[in-house]
């Protein structure tokens, strides 16, 4: 007994130090072989690093193995929930009720933590009850757990009412109903409730400033800001953000430029507000001094700095890029590769995109969509076509912005035995419901081909209403083939749909015009004056004005 005692005590202080998954695998042959398997505090100490590795099923196992689990079910209910694994969680709970057992004020905190993860209302009314029949209304950990979960389940009324029938409030409760308020936009509501509130922290002040920032009231942020009694750097950050947001550049690097401790959510926060903003050549900049400081990069900056390289368009930009990206170890991170090959795309270097696509290890239905659409846009089909066979020859299951692609593909160089089978694959093999821009595709496609009848039939059978792009798509095609007729029916309907768009006015009197059908051009150039319609400048207008100049002198 001594000794299977001081092993558990051995066996409990290695797993309190950071483990890899093949010396926490070893830990637990060990307590196995040594007859430990029981012990309910080692393997709740097990089961809790074994969650931090990503094994829940090997912890799933483990605990099911126990005989009388007793405090485990609360370890196991929290590991799911801090690792992500909310359904999990929330199952696990229902699991330890239907064998009758009863939850501590532990459990609750985080099953209502996976509840509000999945928006699950319906579970959290059931848990609330819970609370209130098992007794725990006046433990304010667990209210203030069901007030966020209602927040977070859009049920802010009911927030509020947990949050007033609380018999004790501490600072976390107010900053959760302040912090509620603000999500859904009562920022009046929030300021009053912070205003009396007894006691504020920083993490109040952020809330309410966030709330303001994100609804577009910076300056009631900034006031905030600027009274608080002391900032960390998330309050920094949110001024910034939504300094960033409202695009004002200049104050957001004023900021910057204020704070002491920069971390790199500081960095990464003003050298995106420089990528959204569109000075990408700022953002790169700031990169280099980041640099200097040597604070570790992250895939966040990464990710932004890729935006900014796609901005400017250079390829030697790109290439420095590629080259950081290797320097700072993302060479394997998929997100990130993904990236490099869109910013090749979008640079226009289909080549080195490509190339950057073959370096991916383990490629994903990303990586192949980004360099589909790639030679779609660049007209090589062929490319899109063998890049679509590879996929799936690689068992990687295509999803609808695969098939745009490739239907855009296929429009593009008139492939139209091609678009039509894969246009029906995509139901066989995707099992995907084609979108308003499948069926763009696809009318183009046949349109453009002279299939009118065809694209005709097309819209015609569509179980959602077409979009103006589709029938000006058929409009287009209708020009194209010189069919009047339908071109006339077609016109209405977008005359009736987007009526501004001098466009389709412009095709239907070019159409009238190249016939010398000048009464029907003439009603056509009316129905735009009085319908206040502006010419843009354009050459198919242009086209237009000048025949239809001529032929009125030809009458006179």
């Amino acid at each position: 007994m001594c000794r299977q005692t001081s092993l558990g005590d051995l066996y409990g202080y290695l797993l309190k130090r950071p483990k890899s998954s093949s010396q926490l695998d070893q830990i637990h042959a060990q307590i196995i072989v040594s007859g430990l398997h029981q012990d309910n505090s080692l393997i709740m100490k097990l089961i809790i690093s074994l969650m931090a590795c990503g094994k829940q099923m090997i912890a799933s196992l483990i605990f099911n193995q126990v005989e009388y689990p007793n405090v485990l079910w609360t370890s196991m209910i929290r590991g799911y929930s801090c690792y992500g694994h909310f359904r999990e969680s929330i199952l696990l709970y229902a699991r330890m009720r239907h064998q009758h057992l009863c939850p501590n004020n532990f459990s609750f905190p985080f099953v209502l933590k996976s509840c509000a993860g999945l928006k699950a209302l319906s579970e959290g009314e059931q848990i609330h009850a819970d609370v209130v029949k098992l007794g725990f209304v006046s433990d304010v950990f667990v209210q203030t757990s069901v007030l966020d979960m209602y927040v977070k389940c859009s049920r802010i009324e009911t927030a509020k009412q947990v949050f007033d029938g609380m018999t004790v409030k501490n600072v976390v409760s107010w900053t959760a109903i302040i912090a509620g308020y603000c999500r859904h936009g009562f920022l009046d509501m929030a300021q009053e409730l912070f205003h009396d509130m007894p006691v504020r922290n920083v993490v109040t002040w952020n809330a309410l400033i966030d709330g303001l920032a994100q609804f577009g009231d910076i300056e009631r942020a900034r006031w905030y800001f600027d009274h608080m009694p002391e900032k960390n750097t998330v309050s920094w950050t949110i001024m910034i953000g939504g300094y960033s947001r409202a695009g004002d550049v200049a104050n957001a690097r004023l900021l910057f430029d204020k704070m002491i401790d920069k971390e790199v959510v500081a960095w990464t926060v003003m050298i995106s507000c420089y990528v959204q903003n569109g000075k990408p050549g700022e953002a790169i900049k700031l990169f280099h001094e980041m640099l200097r400081t040597n604070i570790m990069v992250d895939e966040v900056i990464m990710l932004a700095l890729i935006s900014a390289a796609t901005q400017l368009g250079s390829l030697n930009v790109c290439a420095w890029i590629e080259n950081c990206i290797s320097e700072c170890g993302f060479g394997s991170d998929i997100r990130i590769l993904n990236a490099v090959v869109n910013m090749y795309v979008q640079c226009g270097n289909i080549e080195k995109a490509f190339n950057a696509f073959k370096k991916i290890p383990k490629k994903d239905v990303i990586s192949y969509n980004s360099m589909i659409t790639g030679y779609a846009h660049h007209g090589d089909a062929n490319c899109a076509l063998s890049l679509f066979s590879m996929m799936i020859d690689a068992k990687i299951q295509p999803n609808s912005i695969t098939f745009t692609g490739i239907l855009t593909a296929c429009a593009h160089r008139g492939l139209v035995d091609e678009g039509r089978r894969y246009f029906h694959l995509m139901r066989d093999l995707g099992s995907i419901v084609p979108k308003m821009e499948h069926y763009a595709c696809m009318v183009d496609l046949l349109g453009r081909a002279g299939f009118i009848d065809e694209a005709h039939n097309l819209i015609s059978s569509m179980p959602i209403r077409p979009e103006a792009s589709i029938w000006g798509a058929l409009l287009g095609a209708c020009k194209i083939h010189g069919n009047l007729e339908l071109a006339e029916s077609i016109a209405q309907k977008l005359f009736e749909i987007e009526p501004e768009n001098p466009g389709n006015y412009a095709i239907l009197a070019n159409m009238y015009v190249e016939r010398k059908m000048w009464d029907a051009a003439t009603r056509v150039r009316m129905m735009m004056k009085r319908r206040g319609v502006c010419k843009t400048p354009g050459s198919s207008w242009a086209e237009v004005s000048q025949l239809f100049d001529f032929g009125c002198q030809i009458r006179i």
